[in-house]
């Protein structure tokens, strides 16, 4: 019975996807996935308490190998030098940043902050992402911090701060559509420009 549990959820996942992407997300209704599906509005609902729920679901579907090989970079449990940790930041950062800009991520974004004010929506994605990630830095800076790496602040601080440099020079202006995409390129630039002011605050 579980089994088909998973079944019928995956499917209503892998539906309501396809109606996101054909006709977005404000047009996009219960109603509409559970005829799509074949079905009844209470069978979906026994599944996902509203519309917002499963778009979160599939966007984190959508993403979650892009954004996990991504973290996973920082989060190898090993005694760090600063050659190391500067080598892993960068690397995090340049693959982090490309990805937060791609065309398709910055459409999410732009969801969620419509969204925020008239639906939990905004709340769901920040518990399941950003907030996720920024405890993953932090617990990497922790590990920097005790290795001597750098100066000895508090680790989630220095991730918010992190996060903030090297998303701060492309982030705002990709998402308002006030630039156009950026090249790998420029990433990479601005990412040793952020860096390098990181480390002004915590190097030693």
């Amino acid at each position: 019975m579980r089994k088909k549990s998973e079944v019928r959820r995956q499917a209503i996942i892998d539906v309501a996807a396809e109606i996101f992407n054909e006709i977005g997300f404000d047009r996009t209704s219960m109603a509409e996935i559970s005829s799509r599906l074949g079905g009844s509005k209470a069978t979906l609902y026994s599944y996902f308490s509203s519309k917002e729920e499963i778009f979160l679901e599939v966007m984190r579907r959508q993403a979650k190998t892009q954004f996990e090989t991504r973290f996973a970079l920082l989060m190898q449990d090993q005694q760090l030098n600063a050659a190391e940790t500067r080598a892993t930041l960068s690397l995090f950062a340049n693959q982090y940043l490309n990805l937060v800009l791609a065309p398709e991520i910055i459409v999410v974004r732009r969801l969620m902050i419509y969204h925020a004010e008239h639906s939990n929506l905004g709340c769901m994605y920040y518990d399941n992402g950003p907030k996720r990630g920024n405890q993953i830095i932090a617990d990497f800076m922790a590990r920097a911090m005790a290795s001597s790496v750098l100066r000895e602040a508090d680790p989630a601080l220095a991730a918010i701060q992190f996060r903030s440099l090297i998303e701060v020079e492309w982030g705002e202006p990709r998402l308002l559509g006030a630039m156009a995409p950026v090249s790998p390129e420029q990433v990479a630039q601005g990412v040793e420009r952020a860096l390098d002011a990181f480390y002004c605050i915590y190097g030693k």
